[in-house]
């Protein structure tokens, strides 16, 4: 398996398990991102750029029209 579905897969299993168990922000958000991302060797912004895209990738998907009915 090569490094771009390895980053598939995890991107995944992320939205799903924040799907199920929910998104909080909290006021230490934007520090707990930044010891995250020094503990995995990347930039704030890059974490926090991450954070913002899918957070609200799944706040739109929560609000989008029922396509159902």
């Amino acid at each position: 398996m090569d490094d771009i579905r390895k980053g598939q897969i995890a991107l995944a299993y992320l939205k799903n398990k924040l799907r199920e168990e929910g998104v909080r922000l909290t006021p230490n958000f934007r520090r707990q991102a930044g010891n995250t991302a020094k503990t995995i060797g990347i930039s704030i912004e890059e974490a926090m750029e991450f954070a913002e895209g899918l957070v609200r990738e799944l706040v739109e998907e929560a609000f989008a029209p029922n396509q159902h009915g």
